[in-house]
């Protein structure tokens, strides 16, 4: 066990309990015994998009968090497990899919001495009518001009789209397809989350009045189908 800190990512329910365990904004815990991955200690993640696969966006909160005596072990993704972990801020859902983009495109730069390799590779586009993709692990594909789109089909990765009229998918496992801008629209394979904003005309101006997400599970929101928000609910698009 190294005695460093390490920032991660953490998800809770919506009283922000994890495992019953009652945790608090600005506070820090410490667990007393024994550290064991998946056992016993605090659990986070360092990478925010493998939280969703413990607290899935729909009914969770999540936060970012500052961990101490980590232990070296390691699962199949980024979990990781501490002797003590400090609940920093909480983040709105928007807010923390933000931060797992922004954690993605932070890592691009790891690859750069290897072109061969296709992780955590991040693509953006800020044209009109223009197109991001990705197909790396853990990657994104970010796209802010109008009426473009952003896709992505590595596992784990994130297509985000804000521009007017734009839209977003997503075919990777574990995946997330954001589009938040206005008359926007977004898609996924099963099992991936799609997330969608509604917009409202007023005194001028477009106002956004709802952001919601869902899981692809084939019964209420089908695969492979773009959908928008329209009174707080998915509809599929025209």
């Amino acid at each position: 066990m190294k005695n460093k800190k390490v920032i991660g990512y953490k998800g809770f329910d919506k009283d922000l309990k994890c495992n019953n365990f009652q945790f608090k904004e600005g506070k820090q815990f410490i667990h007393n015994g024994e550290v064991k991955l998946c056992e016993k200690g605090f659990h986070f993640c360092e990478h925010p998009f493998d939280v969703f696969g413990y607290y899935g966006p729909a009914n969770s909160r999540f936060a970012l968090v500052e961990a101490e005596n980590v232990s070296d072990e390691k699962s199949d993704d980024s979990k990781r497990v501490a002797e003590k972990i400090t609940i920093k801020t909480e983040l709105g859902l928007h807010a923390y899919i933000d931060m797992g983009i922004k954690f993605i495109f932070e890592r691009v730069s790891f690859l750069k001495k290897d072109t061969n390799k296709r992780a955590n590779k991040a693509v953006s586009n800020s044209g009109d009518y223009g197109a991001a993709s990705n197909s790396g692990n853990y990657g994104a594909a970010s796209n802010s001009g109008d009426s473009g789109a952003a896709s992505n089909s590595g596992y784990s990765g994130a297509a985000s789209n804000s521009g007017y009229s734009g839209a977003a998918s997503n075919s990777g496992k574990e995946g997330i397809a954001m589009s938040v801008g206005i008359d926007s629209k977004a898609k996924g394979i099963l099992g991936t989350w799609i997330v969608l904003s509604e917009w409202e005309y007023k005194d001028n101006e477009y106002h956004r009045i709802d952001v919601k997400t869902a899981k692809i599970d084939g019964k209420l929101i089908k695969a492979d189908t773009f959908y928008q928000l329209k009174d707080g609910k998915f509809i599929i698009a025209e």
